[in-house]
């Protein structure tokens, strides 16, 4: 498979994507921890603390 064939598979794949799903694969790649929020053993404390901050107001 060619990576442009790759590319339209995950673009195809993406707009049928819930929400919940879509949460499920970021936690899986340990993008968001299970709070929602940024995973604190990949990205620096300052970008967590950020996240939770922006997510505190809207809440």
């Amino acid at each position: 498979m060619s990576i442009t064939e790759l590319m339209q598979k995950i673009e195809a794949s993406s707009k049928t994507r819930t929400d919940s799903e879509r949460r499920t694969l970021l936690r899986k790649a340990h993008i968001i921890d299970k709070d929602g929020y940024y995973d604190s053993r990949y990205f620096s404390a300052e970008t967590v603390a950020k996240d939770r901050a922006k997510k505190q107001k809207v809440s």
